[in-house]
């Protein structure tokens, strides 16, 4: 590794740090628990449609240029959420 990486500013470097955690569980859909068991360990939804898009979790900046965290505004909407999956939020 050259010398640029000594000031390179990522996660990896321990200048980022976590805010909020949201945890998707896959719990299916099925009557049949067995197969409801089957469903959840495959997962009900790919992770790109639970996250893209905005419409469970979306980030939207309060000022041009953020400073902090609070500079942001992050909405969950569960009511999104497709059959099977449940969302646990921790702040």
């Amino acid at each position: 590794m050259g010398r640029c990486a000594e000031h390179d500013r990522s996660a990896s470097k321990g200048m980022m740090s976590c805010r909020e955690l949201y945890v998707f569980k896959h719990i299916g859909t099925d009557s049949d628990p067995q197969q409801r068991e089957r469903q959840a360990m495959l997962g009900c939804d790919p992770a790109p449609k639970l996250l893209d898009g905005g419409k469970i979790i979306s980030v939207a900046k309060k000022r041009e240029v953020p400073r902090r965290f609070s500079d942001y505004d992050v909405t969950v909407d569960k009511t999104q959420l497709p059959n099977g999956v449940e969302l646990s939020e921790y702040v």
